[in-house]
């Protein structure tokens, strides 16, 4: 019983009454008599005394305690053992600890900054002494009543470079709501799993919860591993996106892409502990009609996507598809020294150069807008060619009876359209985005009156429109605020409403199948990555889709409403770059192709049935098609220029595509029945959608 010492004397210390319990020791109040004051005493429970793994738990912590002396790391002031219990005789605190303030809910900016002060510099001072904690949380961390912070609890603390191979200085230890995702998995830890530990502490003083929580430790150790945290501000809107951006780079999965040094952090945490700034939001639309005011709005959790555990109560994890098992298991799971299971992500998280071109709203910087569609980073390198397929027999270089290159009706004049009815076309209209006098705007073209109607004539940049499924709105991105954020507004170009306003790129949106939601991809977490999100068309209910601290872009959804694709990769790296599917009912997300060249843009055929997508190609890129599962990878068409933006009609005779052969983006029809190409544009055209079809 945790009471039995209770008004007895355990050395020279009068036991007064229990203060805390842990996983093994119980801790007392008592009265050093000899000192005349009050001390906390540490002591190992009967049961455990014969254990030698608790018994050098116990001597561990002392004697790493007594080479830190530090004003804010709890003091031991005594050894010893009472009727064989060992005891830890330390500074007593009355404060009690940040667990204890935490029940009352999220702290506020002076406590979280006083606490993060005083603590980094005392894990400074340990990691100095290559001294790793490796289990920091709220309950290890103590106050004394005048608000000093402590840092305790060396009891699974590791010395770097110390031979052993015992559970207290090797394997699987720490608190799996705490522990970083190295050290979850069992892998070489350094001072930067203890910072991942200390981030994970400040999301919980900031939002009053923790970033993963599950019903054992076992599966809050994989989502460590595998999940991205929720987005705090989604759980506390009034801390300033600022410190959210700190709190995600602590969090990050990568090592290398957190914070150096804890001072580092400490410092990056005072800098943003600061009131959130509200988004500004445009007072007009084009013509002066007032644009609908509405707060900024914050990702709050969707059920829909929270972790979902398989038969076996294993959170999915991202796999590779069409691999070995042997390899899929080698690179996503260990097994843990508490029975933990943990999966491999790598999260490489570098500054995307493209982002600034996205707001310069010039022809330089939409010529890699442009490319960035197909996923790509711009300038005017090519990607490399496929010859006959990175893996052999898995990309052909054409499909049988559609030629590799056919030849290309002749263009109009650059700058004027083209005279009256386009011919040899289907009853169709599109809507598209084009650079004309200067200025990108959305289109809307009719194929068989050629009437080309401008739908926007804003001065920023309104680009990739995608029209809802019942033909009533577009969407689309503009940087008429100033960054690149989410817009809609009717198929005539009225009842403009902006979406977004984050301060973050928001690429790419789409709609959902029913057209409740637009999905699209942001860079809200400022270092390079990109996360999909969802919201509501008027701009409420922002909820994070997926993120894994890579670039994640292009998403679409299927019209069963099962899966979502889209493009994940390094975000400076193109060769990384696949084509990637969650699955909405199992949290799976799967790589369905795995090369080395630029997989991207990926969208549903209209049957749901296959996967139409950009490779490399010919002229840079070239368009493909896949099943569902990713088997059956074939080109579909690799003209002479850049292909990108592509789409089928409802009958899928047609695709729709943009392409550069002439050195200029414009838009063409491929005829599949015909083994013809056409061009739809003469005067720029980009990233068209179908409107209406009638198939022929």
């Amino acid at each position: 019983m945790s009471e039995e010492l209770i008004g007895q004397k355990v050395g020279g210390y009068e036991v007064l009454d229990v203060i805390g319990r842990g996983g093994m020791a119980v801790v007392y109040r008592a009265q050093q008599v000899s000192m005349n004051r009050l001390v906390a005493l540490k002591v190992l429970p009967r049961q455990f005394v014969s254990d030698d793994t608790y018994i050098q738990r116990f001597t561990r912590e002392v004697k790493i305690i007594s080479q830190l002396e530090h004003r804010n790391i709890v003091p031991v002031y005594d050894y010893g053992q009472h009727e064989g219990q060992p005891y830890i005789a330390m500074r007593y605190m009355s404060g009690g600890s940040v667990d204890d303030l935490l029940a009352g809910g999220a702290l506020s900016v002076e406590q979280m900054v006083a606490i993060i002060a005083q603590i980094a510099p005392a894990l400074d001072f340990a990691h100095s002494k290559h001294v790793l904690h490796r289990d920091i949380k709220p309950s290890n961390v103590l106050l004394d009543d005048d608000g000093g912070a402590y840092l305790t609890d060396f009891g699974i603390a590791r010395i770097l470079g110390e031979s052993g191979t015992n559970i207290t200085t090797q394997g699987v230890v720490g608190t799996p709501s705490y522990m970083s995702p190295e050290q979850a998995q069992g892998h070489e830890i350094d001072a930067r799993s203890d910072i991942y530990s200390l981030g994970v502490m400040l999301f919980e003083m900031a939002t009053g919860r923790r970033p993963f929580e599950s019903d054992t430790p076992y599966s809050i150790a994989v989502m460590q591993v595998t999940q991205p945290p929720p987005a705090p501000r989604s759980l506390n809107p009034h801390i300033s996106p600022v410190i959210e951006q700190v709190i995600y780079k602590a969090l990050n999965k990568r090592p290398a892409d957190r914070y150096r040094d804890v001072i580092e952090f400490a410092d990056a945490v005072e800098r943003s502990m600061q009131p959130a700034v509200p988004n500004l939001m445009p007072d007009t639309q084009p013509g002066g009609v007032p644009i609908p005011q509405r707060a900024p709005v914050q990702p709050t959790p969707a059920p829909v996507y929270e972790p979902v555990s398989n038969s076996n109560g294993v959170p999915p994890v991202r796999r590779r598809a069409r691999r070995p098992n042997l390899v899929i298991s080698a690179a996503i799971g260990v097994l843990l020294g508490c029975g933990l299971l943990a999966a491999l992500v790598i999260g490489a998280l570098v500054v995307i150069a493209n982002t600034q071109r996205e707001e310069q709203g010039i022809t330089q910087m939409l010529t890699a807008t442009a490319l960035d569609s197909v996923d790509g980073t711009a300038g005017t390198d090519a990607p490399p060619s496929i010859a006959n397929g990175d893996e052999p027999g898995d990309v052909p270089t054409a499909l049988p009876g559609i030629a590799t290159t056919p030849s290309l009706a002749p263009l109009g004049e650059r700058g004027t359209p083209l005279p009256g009815a386009l011919g040899n076309l289907p009853d169709a209209e599109i809507v598209y985005f084009a650079l004309r006098n200067r200025n990108y705007d959305l289109y809307r073209l009719n194929f068989v009156t050629g009437e080309d109607v401008r739908l926007t004539s804003h001065e920023g940049t309104d680009m990739y429109p995608q029209v809802s499924p019942d033909g009533s709105q577009i969407v689309f991105v503009s940087n008429r605020d100033g960054d690149f954020d989410i817009y809609v507004m009717d198929i005539d170009g009225g009842n403009l409403v902006q979406v977004t306003a984050n301060g973050s790129i928001d690429r790419i949106p789409a709609w959902s199948p029913d057209g409740r939601w637009v999905i699209f991809s942001s860079g809200t977490r400022g270092d390079g990555s990109h996360d999909l999100y969802q919201v509501r068309p008027n701009g409420d209910d922002l909820t994070l889709v997926y993120g894994d601290g890579r670039r994640n872009s292009h998403p679409r959804w299927s019209a069963d409403d099962r899966y979502i694709i889209f493009t994940g990769g390094m975000p400076e790296v193109e060769s990384t770059w696949e084509i990637m599917r969650l699955d909405r009912r199992t949290n799976e997300v799967i790589a369905l192709t795995n090369n080395t060249a630029r997989d991207s843009s990926p969208t549903f055929t209209p049957d749901g049935s296959a996967i139409l997508y950009t490779t490399d190609g010919e002229g840079g890129a070239a368009i493909a098609q896949m099943d569902l599962d990713g088997g059956n990878s074939r080109i579909i068409y690799d003209g002479p220029g850049v292909e990108w933006g592509q789409s089928y009609t409802a009958d899928m005779r047609y695709i729709l595509f943009t392409s550069n052969p002439t050195g200029d983006d414009e838009l063409y029809l491929l005829d599949l029945d015909l083994n013809e190409v056409q061009p739809l544009t003469a005067n720029s055209g980009m990233y068209g959608d179908w409107l209406s079809y009638v198939s022929g």
